[in-house]
């Protein structure tokens, strides 16, 4: 039986998608509030049935920036959690009047107001993840460490592979042979990585789920959210560069000096990435934009007289279950209008698995990823009507949740902020498989095959290798 966490107050979500309906019971199960009602905040009722099944109430409410706090105000009291599982509500806003009003907060990813990350009329660094994270951050800094709770970007990507990482790290240690205390701070964290050589880290996820119903032609098919996918295929590619590197593409800019992170002048959906899983090997996916390509590469950074002494290069390289991907190609073919159906696929999936981990690389044992390997058969085990990416995010979410309330003061934090074994430990039943395994794979394999103009023989695990498009190198700036 699970592990029963007080609340004090009330608990209330905003927003009941795929991942809302997979989150729910999830809470039910690890959660006793103050009331055994549950409110949900939606901006429609079509899934109010599935609530009432659940002994929740479906509060229907459009959020807007006109009205955002007067529609929430009735339904939230000091000593509530909020989580929050939407898009098109601004979390900073959220973010705010929950410290001003003593609501602990929840979410899995930092959403703007609409009009933001798919507005072509905005300059690609105006539409990146870099800037709505440096204004979260800025409030962490005006509303103190001492404020109500407030967790973002803690669902399975960005959230858990935080913790992946800081667990592939300590199995990288124990391979050497050193056991001992793990490091608590982040600067600890980021020697033992230094020490380790890991010089690239990717967030590798591939998504093999299959449906009985295949995707139409002008349909857009998806295992998670349809909106937040879109937005991230639409948004400039982003990463982190770390000291390793020699060269990047010519259409990389720095969001500004001395951050280590840039932009590209390209979609995510426009640019290949290379990366590998233990299931099925190498693959090739996109280069999207994610919080935790930056948050992870501050995290593990060593700075000496202002300059980066370490850093990891960090990406994410996602290959979406195969309709996905499709329906990504035909977007653009479409000018990026989307396509006027839209299906989350769920019940009529009959097969396969959301591979999702962390992979490092280019230290002395080449490359060792880590991460879940969960399969729809065992999604279904829990929660019935999920599939297995909606149920790692709920993961995320729920561990996130239990932390707050469990330490309900802290401020505002990112997933590298909280103890790894602490969210790990309730995510964990609801993961399948976690794997660890070693790979002499590299991304050079296969690439001279047919052409070799700017590959990286002498850096094995260089961008120039990894990036599956049109490549011109950049000398570093010094």
């Amino acid at each position: 039986m699970a592990e029963l966490t007080k609340l004090n107050g009330n608990l209330v979500m905003l927003g009941y998608g795929l991942v809302g309906q997979t989150v729910l019971p999830l809470l039910r199960k690890h959660i006793r509030a103050a009331t055994d009602e549950i409110r949900i905040l939606a901006a429609d009722d079509s899934a109010r049935a599935s609530a009432e099944a659940q002994g929740a109430r479906l509060i229907r409410c459009r959020l807007e920036p006109s009205n955002s706090r007067e529609s929430r105000e009735p339904h939230l009291t000091a000593g509530d959690l909020l989580v929050y599982i939407s898009v098109h509500v601004a979390s900073l806003d959220l973010v705010k009047w929950c410290s001003a009003s003593d609501v602990i907060y929840v979410d899995t990813s930092i959403e703007p107001w609409p009009g933001v990350f798919d507005n072509p009329a905005l300059s690609p660094r105006e539409r990146s993840n870099y800037l709505s994270r440096k204004a979260m951050l800025a409030l962490a800094r005006q509303i103190g460490p001492d404020a109500p709770t407030a967790v973002v970007d803690h669902g399975a990507n960005p959230g858990l592979v935080s913790h992946f990482v800081k667990r592939a790290l300590s199995h990288l240690n124990e391979h050497r042979g050193v056991i001992g205390p793990m490091p608590r701070s982040a600067r600890e964290w980021a020697t033992l990585a230094h020490d380790l050589g890991v010089t690239l880290l990717q967030i590798s996820e591939r998504d093999t789920q299959a449906a009985d119903r295949p995707k139409r032609t002008n349909e857009f098919v998806c295992t998670w959210s349809i909106d937040s996918f879109v937005d991230e295929l639409l948004q400039p590619a982003e990463l982190s560069i770390g000291t390793a590197e020699a060269a990047w593409p010519d259409d990389a800019e720095w969001h500004e000096e001395g951050c280590g992170s840039v932009y590209l002048g390209r979609p995510g959906a426009t640019i290949g990435a290379r990366s590998w899983v233990p299931s099925s090997g190498s693959f090739q996916g996109l280069l999207i934009t994610h919080d935790e390509t930056l948050s992870i590469a501050d995290f593990l950074s060593l700075r000496e007289n202002g300059a980066f002494a370490y850093r990891p290069t960090v990406m994410f390289v996602y290959h979406a279950c195969d309709d996905a991907m499709l329906s990504a190609f035909e977007l653009e073919g479409r000018g990026w209008v989307l396509q006027p159906a839209l299906r989350s696929m769920a019940s009529e999936i009959v097969s396969g698995m959301d591979e999702l981990g962390v992979l490092l690389a280019g230290h002395a044992h080449n490359a060792y990823w880590y991460g879940s390997q969960l399969t729809i058969e065992e999604t279904r085990r829990h929660v019935p009507g999920a599939n297995a990416t909606s149920l790692q995010v709920a993961a995320g979410a729920l561990a996130a949740a239990v932390w707050a309330i469990r330490h309900p003061r802290r401020g505002l934090l990112e997933p590298d902020d909280l103890d790894y074994e602490q969210c790990l430990a309730v995510a964990e039943p609801y993961l399948g498989r976690l794997v660890g395994e070693f790979t002499d794979w590299t991304p050079l394999q296969g690439r001279g095959r047919f052409y070799d103009e700017g590959l990286e023989h002498d850096h094995p695990w260089g961008l120039g290798n990894i990036l599956t498009r049109e490549w011109h190198q950049r000398t570093p700036q010094p």
